[in-house]
């Protein structure tokens, strides 16, 4: 890629990030400044009702409560309902985020020992996932290919053309891969986590992106600044009340953030084959024009010197024939073959006041081929002599 171009992109991209900051900072920042004069209200408000507590002591008690938040405690749980973040379905998530480099944040190791791990268990973890998501993404590019390959027989006997059943059917698709990997887990995870629409969507997206932003996590509620671990049971109700996450419900997240994130990357694979593809066939066509302009120009620029040749040779061949001619001319008539036939000259004197009659000028007549002076030619008379051939 030029200098040039990465330049233009590098300009797009930061002009694209300075258009973000702007959008985010005014949709998000009135938000912030309402929450924080919030919990500054709310401060005063428990300090002026509950005397016997004094703002140093409150101060410390939210301290204890961000730092529990941080560490992926639950500081509204009791003794009686209590969940860990590191039992052996909550630590096989957070080892799936961590080769999958989501990285949601709401779980992270706080041990020396842990982080030490955490560093080895990426660094070879990571790759490993790679090839495992290469080869998931090309199994589902074959099975989509397969199914593209079977619609477009079916359009075949519509009297379409190629290309347009092409576009059909791989938009048809990309749909059912959307309607698979993105609607149906977005409403499975509103009706389980008891988030709303958007919420649910918002999640899904964030999470197959690979973005992982960790504000909603599923298995771990999470909702307006509050972080509630929930477990799913029969007994579970919509909308987010006291359930219960079996087991093997986070693991089967996981597993669907495998699928989806392969299927992603099997779209991304096809957009980029397309694009090669319309980039080949570009080139082609642009080679072919050049090709095509060159070949015309060599057409044009042979005949150009073949119509110069034919002239250069007519007109050598026509005064050839003239030399041939007067050549003949001057033999029957018993000239030397060498002399020099030139029209004769007169010159008159002329002189500002002299009136007298220069003379009379010598008059050529035609006779046949030849200019003559008026004298006969059969006697010998003649003078000038010249060949219109």
């Amino acid at each position: 890629m030029k200098r040039k171009t990465v330049t233009a992109i590098f300009l797009v991209v930061v002009l694209y990030l300075v258009m973000g900051a702007a959008v985010f900072k005014a949709l998000e920042q009135p938000h912030e400044s309402a929450q924080r004069l919030a919990i500054l209200t709310q401060k005063l408000e428990f300090l002026s009702t509950h005397s016997c507590v004094n703002q140093s002591q409150l101060e410390e008690l939210v301290k204890q409560v961000v730092s529990a938040v941080r560490s992926g405690v639950n500081p509204a749980e009791t003794l009686t309902n209590q969940s860990s973040l590191w039992d052996l379905s909550s630590a096989f998530f957070f080892a799936g985020t961590v080769i999958t480099t989501i990285g949601f944040g709401n779980t992270s190791p706080r041990t020396e020992g842990g982080r030490i791990f955490c560093i080895v268990y990426a660094l070879l973890g990571i790759p490993l996932f790679g090839i495992l998501l290469a080869g998931v993404g090309d199994q589902l590019g074959t099975i989509f290919g397969n199914g593209i390959a079977k619609v477009e027989k079916m359009f075949v006997h519509w009297n379409i053309s190629q290309t347009k059943i092409r576009v059909i059917s791989t938009l048809l698709f990309v749909l059912f891969g959307c309607v698979l990997f993105v609607a149906l887990p977005a409403s499975i995870f509103k009706h389980i986590e008891g988030w709303s629409a958007l919420e649910s969507l918002y999640f899904v997206v964030v999470t197959l992106t690979t973005i992982g932003f960790g504000d909603f996590v599923a298995g771990t509620r999470q909702s307006r600044g509050r972080i509630q671990e929930r477990s799913l049971t029969v007994s579970s109700r919509p909308g987010g009340s006291d359930i219960e996450y079996l087991d093997y419900y986070k693991p089967a997240v996981w597993f669907w953030i495998l699928v989806g994130l392969a299927y992603f990357a099997a779209i991304l694979s096809m957009i980029g084959d397309w694009f090669k593809v319309i980039s080949k066939k570009t080139k082609e066509e642009v080679g072919e024009i050049r090709a095509h302009a060159a070949e015309w120009t060599a057409n044009v620029s042979a005949e150009f010197k073949e119509t110069r040749r034919r002239v250069s040779v007519e007109i050598y061949d026509k005064f050839h024939r003239a030399a041939s001619i007067k050549r003949k001319l001057s033999s029957d008539l018993g000239f030397s073959p060498t002399a020099e036939l030139d029209l004769p000259r007169r010159t008159t004197p002329i002189s500002r006041g002299d009136d007298r009659d220069p003379g009379p000028m010598t008059s050529l007549t035609r006779n046949g081929g030849l200019f003559t002076n008026g004298s006969d030619v059969e006697r010998g008379e003649l003078s000038v002599i010249q060949s219109l051939k």
